[in-house]
């Protein structure tokens, strides 16, 4: 019986060490915006486009490191203007991804709440993945609000992340970090430590009867947590 015992013992603890996490890997480059692009590329491997300036602890201290990326309209009376940086990576089809990033406004020169009546104004700061495939169409899409003016502290940074599934087809994503102002809307975002990775969260039972890891199947792991707990008179 102490043998039998002992070997369900040493399974269990080979189970467990065969279902512990890796460390999940980066996908992005340069997610921190640390390193400068060259000539008139504020980071490397990060496009931009609009109103996008480099911070360097001037105006905001950076969230990781020593710099951040700072966004702000081109402030067009009764218009809209999109502002942001974007990286291509690359991504495996059916794999769940986790998209982060911090965000920061400053409360002397905070975003402004979106609204659209008497006419759209204020700000929309977006998070956004496109999936592409292999002739660069998108071919779905998932984003989330990276801050929420009027909800979300100033002065400091806020952590925002969300997870999408590559879909059939997808090889690549574009990742966007987007700030879109309406009207004359004032206001300032700045970005830091931005991050995608592989899902690795854990899978969680299948059903009842799943009660013991490794989770997402039904085997003699769980016959025997239902022995103990039917030994100790739990209902």
């Amino acid at each position: 019986m102490a043998s039998l015992a002992r070997r369900l013992a040493l399974s269990s603890a080979a189970v467990a060490l065969a279902a512990a996490p890796a460390l999940a890997q980066e996908i992005l480059l340069n997610p921190s915006f640390e390193t400068p692009g060259p000539g008139f590329v504020l980071f490397q491997n990060w496009g931009q486009f609009n109103n996008v300036f480099a911070d360097d602890n001037i105006e905001v201290p950076a969230q990781n490191g020593s710099r951040s990326v700072k966004m702000f309209g081109q402030f067009i009376p009764g218009g809209q203007s999109d502002n942001g940086v974007y990286q291509m990576v690359n991504v495996t089809a059916g794999t769940d991804y986790v998209l982060s990033c911090h965000t920061y406004t400053p409360s002397g020169d905070a975003i402004q709440p979106f609204v659209t009546v008497p006419a759209a104004y204020g700000h929309l700061p977006l998070l956004i993945i496109d999936f592409k495939n292999s002739g660069g169409t998108t071919i779905s899409s998932a984003q989330t609000n990276a801050f929420e003016p009027g909800i979300d502290p100033t002065d400091t940074w806020v952590f925002k992340s969300m997870t999408a599934t590559a879909p059939a087809g997808a090889v690549q994503a574009q990742v966007t970090l987007l700030l879109i102002q309406f009207d004359l809307a004032p206001g300032a975002l700045f970005w830091d430590n931005v991050s995608m990775t592989e899902d690795d969260t854990p899978p969680g039972p299948c059903n009842a009867a799943d009660l013991a890891e490794p989770y997402g199947v039904l085997n003699f792991f769980d016959v025997q947590a239902f022995l103990q707990l039917f030994s100790a008179g739990c209902h």
